[in-house]
């Protein structure tokens, strides 16, 4: 960090990770459960990650704007091998490379805190914000399923190759967005403001056997294509006392379209996805802020939904595809009490309701009122933390908490799901002005679940492969701050 006036800042980030890792923990779901955290392969795969990320941010703060950039380079590539059956057989293997860079750079203009625009002689005051947002990204993947003989047909007696996908995505994209947030009264705020947002998608793609026709004909794809969207926000809070603040907000939500590197004959693209976001609630605070309790009711509607579904055709490739619509509502509570400086306690609880629309579809089946994948239907956590001054410089400290988890779907058919379950975690330690060291356990009572599992056909005699979660671990995390 440099501050080379009182008024500018200069921030340079970077961010390196080298990882050489095994192979996807990956069964059959049935498997799994009978006996968790076991994998049984004829070959064993590998994974291996480099990512490089930089940042660089300034901000100069004046009398009446705050200017701040942000720069960001990001370069990973990835190299895996892994046992595509997940099976003892010696089926299908798939070696994979991946690259991508990605280069971002954000301006932004703000009134200065102290410093907001007065209007209507001054009974009205506006805060604002406003800037523009650049990006590229070059992505790059190869990948080949490897075959052994028999495997696609019993008159096919030796290995193939299948090249799926050898691809090339190339995007840009600008935003340009900006709101303003107006005080009415001294207890009314009005926030209104909007996004513009333009990305250009460029694919080269490519799917084919190597070295035969007889298995399909090769399939190529080079096209481009533009989405362009407006998002706007609307926003009212109204201060009940000086400690309590009810507000509600409704925004536009855009995702860009694009195009999947691998997928179905016909799949290859996919359209720009739409939410309506709508939120309110109460934000508190008690006791001279000893108790802080928030409540807040959301719903969003998804229009062309976007969602990861699995290729049919390929085993253990997935593609993007519009689904329809679909809804997701629910309220969520966190309160935190604070008995004295040493005791905190925690709590948080949230309901949701996630189901796919009328008349949506996916994969040719109609989904419509199905649960969403991946979206418990309740959420809690519950805990404390408590610390305890040694001498003017230690401090001792302590922190257990409980989190559950309700249960949910894999699949958008609601095919298999996982139960509830729930998981505590405790850390305690000791620190320094300088330094810390702590020791932890993470799912202490070793609770067994699988949150995360993919439909994959008849390779699993279930129909799915999944991942167990991690068991109880433990261990020791010490530092030095300056």
């Amino acid at each position: 960090m440099l501050t080379p006036a009182a008024s500018w800042e200069a921030r340079l980030i970077y961010t390196g990770e080298r990882a050489r890792d095994g192979d996807y923990a990956l069964n059959d779901l049935a498997s799994l459960r009978a006996r968790p955290l076991h994998a049984a392969r004829d070959f064993e795969g590998h994974t291996d990650r480099d990512v490089h990320a930089t940042t660089f941010l300034t901000r100069h703060a004046g009398s009446k704007v705050t200017f701040a950039t942000t720069t960001g380079f990001v370069r990973w590539k990835t190299t895996d091998e892994t046992d595509l059956d997940y099976t003892p057989l010696p089926l299908i293997t798939r070696s994979n490379a991946e690259k991508d860079f990605q280069f971002t750079q954000e301006v932004r203009f703000a009134s200065a805190p102290a410093a907001p625009v007065k209007m209507m002689h001054g009974r009205m005051s506006l805060r604002w914000q406003a800037g523009v947002f650049l990006f590229t990204q070059n992505y790059d993947q190869s990948a080949v399923n490897n075959f052994a003989p028999f495997v696609l047909s019993p008159f096919i007696p030796i290995p193939v190759t299948q090249h799926s996908p050898d691809a090339a995505l190339d995007d840009t994209g600008v935003g340009v967005y900006g709101n303003g947030t107006l005080a009415l009264t001294d207890k009314a705020d009005l926030t209104i403001g909007a996004r513009v947002d333009r990305e250009n998608r460029k694919a080269d793609l490519s799917t084919f056997f190597a070295g035969t026709t007889i298995l399909g004909v090769p399939v190529n794809v080079n096209t481009e294509k533009s989405f362009s969207n407006v998002s706007p926000q609307v926003a009212f809070s109204y201060r009940v006392q000086p400690d309590a603040m009810a507000y509600f907000s409704v925004t536009g939500g855009y995702k860009a379209g694009g195009f999947n590197p691998a997928s179905p004959a016909g799949q290859e693209a996919y359209n720009e996805e739409h939410t309506w976001n709508y939120e309110g609630g109460l934000k508190s605070a008690w006791a001279g802020r000893r108790v802080i309790a928030n409540v807040a009711a959301f719903s969003i509607d998804w229009n062309d939904l976007q969602l990861n579904l699995p290729n049919a055709a390929v085993p253990g490739q997935f593609f993007i595809s519009n689904i329809g619509s679909a809804r997701s509502s629910g309220v969520e509570l966190e309160i935190n009490g604070r008995a004295n400086d040493g005791c905190l306690v925690f709590g948080a609880f949230g309901v949701t309701r996630a189901r796919f629309g009328a008349g949506t579809t996916s994969n040719g089946v109609d989904v419509s009122d199905k649960k969403i994948p991946n979206t418990p239907g309740y959420t809690a956590t519950i805990g404390t933390e408590l610390s305890h001054a040694m001498t003017s410089a230690v401090r001792l400290y302590g922190r257990a908490e409980a989190v559950f988890y309700g249960a949910f779907e894999y699949d958008d058919a609601n095919t298999a799901g996982q139960e509830a379950y729930s998981l505590t975690n405790v850390r305690f330690g000791a620190r320094g002005r300088r330094v810390f060291v702590e020791g932890w356990i993470r799912n202490a009572f070793d609770t067994k679940y699988i949150p995360v599992a993919l439909a994959y056909g008849q390779l699993a005699p279930s129909g799915f492969v999944g991942e167990s979660g991690r068991p109880r671990t433990f261990g020791i995390t010490a530092g030095v701050t300056f």
